[in-house]
C-alpha cells in the first residue's frame, strides 16, 4: 500500500512539474481557455453547427436535423466500409457537397434519402466483401447501425410533423451514443469527428425536444 500511495505522488510531483515546465500552470486563465478552446475545438463545432440549425430551420418536419442524421449515418459506415480513419473529415465534406447539389438539383426529400440509402447499402455490401463486419467492436455493429438509423429518418418522414420531430431528436440523442462509443474506443472514424458529430447530435436532438416543450 505504502509503494503505491508513494507511486501516485510521484506521478503528481511530475505531472506538476511538466506542467510548470511548459508553462501551464503559471500560465494566464485567457490563454488556459485559448488552449481549451484548441483542444475542444470538435466539441464546440458540433454545439455551435447544431445552434445554427435549431435557428435557421423553419421546416415543421426538421428537415434539417433528418439531414443531419441521415449524413452522420452515411458518412460513419462509408468511413468503415473504406476502413480509413484518417479519411473522415474528408468524407464527411463529400457527403456534405452531395446533400448540397441534390438540394439545389431537386429540393426533393424522397430522392435525397433514395440516394444515401443507396450509398449506404452500397457501403454495407463492400464491407461485407471486404470482411470488416467480421472485425469485433464497433465494426460488427456498423450494418446494424446504419439500416436502423435510415429506418428513422424514413419513418419520420411517414409521421406527422409532431411525432417526426419527435422521432428524429430520438434518433439524434440515439446516434450521439453511437458517436460517444467511437471516441471512447478510438474506432472506426477519428476521434475528432466523433467528439464533433456527438456533441451536435446531442445538442440538436435536445433543442428539438426542448422547443417542443
Amino acid at each position: 500500500m505504502r509503494t503505491l500511495l508513494t507511486s501516485k505522488h510521484e506521478h503528481a510531483y511530475r505531472y506538476r512539474s511538466y506542467r510548470s515546465a511548459f508553462g501551464y500552470a503559471d500560465a494566464p486563465w485567457p490563454v488556459q481557455l485559448a488552449r481549451t478552446v484548441v483542444r475542444r475545438w470538435p466539441l464546440l463545432l458540433g454545439v455551435a453547427f447544431a445552434v445554427f440549425n435549431l435557428v435557421t430551420d423553419d421546416n415543421p418536419n426538421a428537415l434539417g436535423a433528418l439531414m443531419v442524421l441521415l449524413v452522420a449515418t452515411t458518412a460513419y459506415v462509408v468511413i468503415a466500409a473504406l476502413d480509413k480513419p484518417s479519411w473522415s473529415w474528408s468524407v464527411l465534406g463529400v457527403l456534405v457537397v452531395v446533400i448540397v447539389a441534390l438540394r439545389l438539383l431537386s429540393d426533393n426529400v424522397a430522392i435525397e434519402l433514395g440516394v444515401f440509402a443507396a450509398v449506404v447499402i452500397g457501403s454495407i455490401t463492400v464491407g461485407l466483401i471486404r470482411g470488416l463486419w467480421k472485425r469485433p467492436g464497433a465494426y460488427r455493429w456498423q450494418p446494424f447501425a446504419a439500416v436502423g438509423f435510415v429506418a428513422v429518418c424514413l419513418i419520420a418522414l411517414l409521421l406527422d410533423p409532431l411525432g417526426g420531430r419527435v422521432l428524429i431528436a430520438v434518433g439524434l440523442t440515439g446516434h450521439a451514443m453511437w458517436d460517444a462509443v467511437h471516441w471512447r474506443h478510438h474506432a472506426v472514424v477519428s476521434r475528432s469527428l466523433a467528439e464533433w458529430c456527438a456533441a451536435l447530435d446531442l445538442t440538436l436532438g435536445a433543442g428539438i425536444l426542448l422547443m417542443l416543450v
